[in-house]
């Protein structure tokens, strides 16, 4: 019997029990690949630039601290930068969920990376935040 991991299932060639000699695939999914774990990845990396995007628009029109990206700093206090977030985060979500029918490792990886940037966005702007409230 061969035993080779291959795109995420295994690959048995067992002349005993396939007299044909063909190869049979079996799905065998163990590993962080899944195809279960993108959806919650994707889904948590957009809900933290959504969140990141809620609390920018919140701090810019409190004057508590200002947008650092120079490109979207004019939008910042309005909704249309809340929407253009919303709409970006919506249209990667999709993206990287076609892409992983072709690319599961990148696309999984990228959502994860994705979500630990956002999420040390999130812990950057909270402390900008209380910094600014502190201030007062």
């Amino acid at each position: 019997m061969i035993l080779k991991f291959q795109h995420g299932g295994t690959r048995i060639n067992n002349e005993s029990d396939n007299p044909s000699g063909q190869n049979v695939d079996v799905a065998v999914h163990k590993s962080i690949l899944n195809r279960s774990w993108i959806k919650p990845a994707v889904i948590l990396f957009s809900s933290l630039e959504i969140m990141d995007a809620l609390i920018t628009y919140w701090a810019v029109n409190r004057g508590l601290v200002s947008e650092g990206n120079h490109l979207i700093a004019q939008m910042a206090g309005s909704w249309n930068f809340v929407l253009l977030k919303v709409i970006g985060a919506f249209l990667s979500g999709l993206i990287l969920l076609k892409l992983h029918e072709h690319f599961p490792r990148a696309t999984l990886a990228a959502a994860v990376t994705i979500a630990l940037l956002y999420s040390g966005v999130l812990v950057w702007n909270s402390n900008m935040i209380i910094h600014a409230l502190i201030l007062r």
